[in-house]
């Protein structure tokens, strides 16, 4: 459970991936993003989200996420997500997964093949994969670079590789809303994946996030209702971005 738990940050950015041809107009490498994890009123946990140029050419992304305070006596994490993908079209080359929660570790290498529709994991080897599929993390960059004009309710599906699974996400576009977080008050996106009912969730709903309503698309906000409580994710710090971050007045 607490594994499930700690991933939906991470995953429920990646969610919106689906919004016409990717390209990087929205972002530039140098990029850094801060996040705090609440739990409840618990100030439980920190993320970082950073972006650069690999020696290939490639853009390399790596996601961080650790817990700190109280929440850290029981669930001790430290989580990295890396992904290497295409300027252009973010489609992902290879993916790495190392996840250090309590006791539990586990490392995984991905290596996506576009052509051949296939991923390979150090863990699991060749799996067939649906056309465009990507990553968790080149899924955010992708989603960002790539929106619509989307109307109220409006429903889009994208495949994503994620803990050895492939999600076929689906994400329902609800309108505009402001968000006031630590940092200031932004015009927003809002977003709900559709999520499975059981085994975390209550509700089909009982996820929600927001990007900012300008060039960037930042993830300004994400929440969660999950069976053991409440999780709630906010933009505390940014710096590099390729357009100035508008404060609502």
């Amino acid at each position: 459970m607490k594994r499930i738990v700690i991933s939906m940050m991470v995953f429920t950015m990646a969610c919106t991936s689906i919004f016409g041809q990717a390209n990087s107009g929205s972002y530039s490498t140098g990029e850094k993003l801060k996040y705090s994890l609440f739990y409840g009123v618990m100030d439980g946990g920190e993320a970082k989200i950073t972006l650069e140029t690999a020696p290939n050419g490639e853009f390399h992304a790596k996601a961080t996420a650790k817990t700190v305070g109280m929440v850290k006596w029981f669930l001790d994490m430290s989580d990295v997500y890396e992904s290497f993908f295409n300027p252009q079209t973010c489609k992902p080359s290879k993916s790495i997964r190392n996840i250090k929660e309590n006791k539990y570790k586990y490392y995984d290498e991905v290596t996506h093949n576009h052509e051949k529709n296939t991923v390979t994991s150090k863990k699991n080897g060749e799996v067939k994969v649906p056309v465009n599929t990507f990553d968790i993390v080149s899924a955010l960059y992708r989603m960002r670079s790539s929106f619509g004009n989307m109307k109220y309710n409006d429903t889009l599906t994208t495949s994503i590789y994620f803990a050895d699974e492939i999600y076929a996400m689906q994400v329902v576009y609800k309108g505009k809303e402001k968000v006031t977080t630590k940092i200031g008050t932004f015009n927003a996106l809002k977003f709900q994946p559709v999520v499975e009912v059981g085994r975390v969730f209550r509700n089909e709903d009982d996820v929600r996030f927001w990007v900012s309503d300008d060039a960037n698309h930042i993830p300004l906000r994400a929440e969660f209702d999950v069976l053991i409580g409440s999780i709630k994710c906010d933009l505390i710090g940014y710096s590099g971005l390729k357009a100035p971050l508008q404060e609502v007045k």
